[in-house]
């Protein structure tokens, strides 16, 4: 079926949302920088990108389709979810495999009470980890390539030895600590490296040309949208990845670190949503559809929250995907630096926003309303 928005419509708000100066963003705009694209399965319905990449450089860069966002936690979804899904798929794990057979470290160190915790917990927020800590506090940020691999070791024991703040399956915790782990878990099962898996498993295979991590072995981005200006790294971000833990990782993890484009997430969605269709592919299918759509069930989920395997839902009366993105039938996720994809499943209509409403600093709340009047100019509120 074929729909149709108002596309002079988005382009006015979203405009409405971007300053060419630093001093004008967190007051009368959201971000210097905005790249929006959405889609049905045979059909790009809009695209458009406004701003500059880094409104301080001495000539600034307008920001085009092709320019590359810090996604943040859309990292989760694309390649934590993917991967996931791919080692069930291969026979690697099950979802209910525990958590201590993947990692014998959780079963020598953790709480008692983690003992029976699992795989699909990790991916669901509710195994009872914690939510964050600063690890850049504790080990060095701009790290070289041994020192991260001497961070990460050292994050992997501090994590599993923390107490949890919960029985598993009893607490909902959204928690980047159980993704540092499954990018351990996801590592030993393929006996890769995070980056090179998620190049040649899901970036690759799909022609995703413009997504890629930035490990901190290779040098930043060009032509990046800048993020913070840091305080822990006393230095405006452009290139490298905003989260600070997943600086002192060395830029690589599945709970944040990819940069991609609004364009790729589209071709991304677009192929997972056909998958869930039993529609065909473009490229030869990365999960398989019986796979797919138990990650986007509600038995991925738990009654102590609202996510699935690797992707959120909707949530509250104020949920960032809109009124319209009936809650029932969306997955999605959202990214701390200003990002969201949201996919409904029922209508067939995927929105991908992408923001640095980070910059130059993460006191900036404007990007709240910003994405639900996105998302109601999509589809509107029933």
């Amino acid at each position: 079926m074929h729909r149709r928005i108002a596309t002079d419509e988005v382009d006015e708000l979203l405009a409405a949302h971007v300053a060419d100066q630093r001093a004008a963003i967190g007051t009368d705009a959201t971000a210097s920088a905005i790249q929006a694209a959405v889609a049905t399965p045979d059909q790009v319905l809009y695209r458009n990108a406004f701003g500059t990449a880094d409104p301080e450089a001495s000539q600034p860069t307008p920001v085009d389709m092709t320019t590359p966002f810090d996604i943040a936690s859309i990292t989760k979804s694309l390649v934590g979810a993917t991967l996931a899904m791919q080692a069930v798929d291969e026979g690697l794990v099950r979802w209910q495999t525990p958590v201590a057979e993947l990692l014998p470290a959780w079963g020598e160190h953790s709480d008692s009470r983690g003992a029976d915790a699992t795989f699909l917990q990790l991916l669901n927020h509710t195994a009872g980890l914690a939510d964050w800590h600063p690890f850049f506090e504790d080990y060095p940020v701009d790290p070289t390539p041994r020192q991260a691999q001497e961070n990460f070791e050292a994050v992997i024991d501090d994590i599993v030895s923390m107490p949890l703040e919960g029985a598993p399956g009893a607490v909902h915790t959204y928690s980047d600590l159980g993704y540092i782990l499954l990018t351990r878990i996801f590592e030993r099962l393929f006996d890769r490296r995070v980056d090179e898996l998620a190049q040649h498993r899901i970036f690759e295979p799909l022609g995703l040309q413009r997504t890629t991590y930035v490990p901190c072995d290779q040098p930043p981005l060009q032509r990046a949208v800048v993020t913070e200006d840091c305080p822990h790294r006393n230095r405006v971000i452009s290139g490298t990845v905003h989260d600070t833990n997943t600086n002192v990782l060395g830029g690589l993890s599945t709970h944040a670190g990819v940069f991609s484009t609004a364009d790729d997430l589209l071709t991304f969605a677009r192929h997972l949503l056909a998958i869930d269709r039993g529609e065909p592919t473009d490229t030869a299918p990365l999960v398989t559809r019986e796979t797919l759509q138990f990650g986007w069930s509600t038995a991925a989920g738990s009654h102590a929250g609202h996510h699935l395997a690797g992707w959120d839902t909707p949530s509250g009366e104020n949920s960032s995907a809109g009124r319209g993105f009936h809650p029932d039938h969306t997955v999605g996720h959202l990214g701390f630096t200003g990002t969201s994809l949201w996919i409904e499943r029922r209508l067939g209509i995927i929105s991908v926003l992408l923001t640095n409403r980070v910059y130059p600093t993460r006191d900036n709340d404007r990007i709240k309303p910003l994405r639900i009047a996105f998302q109601e100019r999509i589809v509107p509120p029933p």
